[in-house]
């Protein structure tokens, strides 16, 4: 019977090895900036080859091929420790699976060819892929921040656990005594194959999720961030607002509208490439100097938003003259010696008698006067600088 439960685990194994190899492979070519389906594919991998040297030790030298599988088994302990890391962008912890892989690899040596002893043999292998696949641990715990990546934590921490309990099983309270003949009748290899298929197939179907759900939220994020300057894009900037409204908070501040002056000119005279890191370098000034103060969104080629939250009207001026300077004096070093890039803006408080899109509108309207004024300024919409019927030109 156990034969039979043995068989049918093996052939699982099989199928759940090669699948999940084939899968993260095609995600790994999918998304080939991210390393993590690449090595957790290469984990299936090793963990095919494991299981087939394994399965080889009779017909082949069992104790060469029992070496091989229990390299194989640290292998796959040391792709899920570095795929994770990746997975996170954390820093893969180098250092410690290199210490305990080759403390791992004395014990191996000694009861394989100094000392043949299979016992001893398999439980220190099994400890070392063990304390191998704990290095990942820390990362889960950390950064760990959805269902599937908190799910994962849980069955990598089952997981180790099996390595060290299973030799306890095995060989302490069941009394399995097996030898280089007889493994693939023992009551180890059973628990070996059975626990590894079960394990495998959850922690594969896991990470499967895990994967595929920071792949959706990344192009969540590219559909409303602007990919030049990383803020928030138009679209961004509707749901942003329309959060806003929903929790009742749009109506306490106002929209600030920033346009580079004579931008045109400098895509003409130097070339887009030149424009792009002054976009650039005035989205990363704009951000860091409303950072607590508002939401800032790109909504045209040299045309920013900034969405202020509650302060006096004093306070939103002093904030807008602060932006007005600080984007003059950026230095652009692909732009000739002496010469800055200046900003007019315009500015209208929210009210919960106009929609956002009127106010937005009104700051427009007040960021043309600006510069209409001589550019480089700052324009507060009030009844007497606000006409319903003016319209939006092309900026200058």
């Amino acid at each position: 019977m156990m034969v039979e439960a043995s068989l049918i685990f093996r052939i699982l194994m099989v199928m759940i090895l090669v699948a999940f190899a084939i899968v993260f492979a095609l995600l790994s070519f999918y998304d080939r900036k991210n390393l993590a389906p690449r090595w957790i594919a290469t984990s299936y991998v090793l963990g095919l080859g494991a299981f087939l040297a394994d399965l080889g030790r009779t017909p082949i030298d069992p104790i060469y091929m029992d070496v091989v599988a229990k390299i194989c088994l640290s292998s796959v302990s040391i792709a899920w420790t570095i795929g994770i890391a990746h997975h996170f962008k954390a820093k893969v912890p180098a250092a410690p699976l290199s210490a305990i892989a080759l403390l791992g690899l004395v014990p191996l040596c000694w009861f394989s060819f100094v000392q043949p002893d299979v016992i001893m043999r398999s439980i220190f292998a099994t400890c070392t892929a063990g304390f191998l696949l704990m290095a990942g641990l820390p990362i889960l715990w950390r950064n760990s921040s959805n269902l599937p990546e908190r799910f994962l934590m849980v069955l990598i921490t089952i997981l180790c656990s099996t390595y060290f309990i299973r030799p306890i099983v095995a060989f302490g309270l069941l009394g399995d005594f097996h030898t280089t003949a007889n493994y693939d009748s023992s009551l180890y290899a059973a628990m070996l194959h059975s626990m590894s298929a079960v394990l495998g197939l959850a922690c594969g179907i896991t990470m499967t999720l895990a994967i595929g759900q920071t792949i959706i939220e990344r192009h969540f994020l590219a559909s409303i961030r602007d990919p030049l300057t990383g803020l928030l894009n138009r679209r961004g900037l509707e749901q942003h607002v329309n959060m806003r409204s929903a929790e009742g908070l749009s109506d306490d501040g106002a929209i600030l509208m920033v346009d580079l002056d004579n931008f045109k000119s400098i895509n003409d005279r130097f070339g887009h490439d030149v424009g792009d890191q002054v976009l650039k370098r005035t989205a990363a000034l704009l951000g860091t100097l409303t950072e607590g103060l508002g939401e800032i969104a790109r909504i045209g080629g040299e045309e920013f938003l900034v969405l202020l939250g509650k302060m006096d009207d004093e306070d939103r001026m002093t904030v807008a003259q602060h932006l007005r300077l600080s984007v003059g004096m950026i230095e652009h070093p692909e732009l000739p010696a002496g010469e800055c890039v200046t900003a007019s803006l315009g500015m209208a408080r929210l009210s919960p008698t106009e929609s956002f899109s009127m106010t937005m509108r009104k700051a427009d309207q007040c960021m043309y006067q600006a510069k209409e004024a001589g550019r480089n300024r700052v324009v507060f919409a009030s009844e007497k600088n606000i006409k319903p019927d003016l319209q939006l030109v092309q900026r200058k």
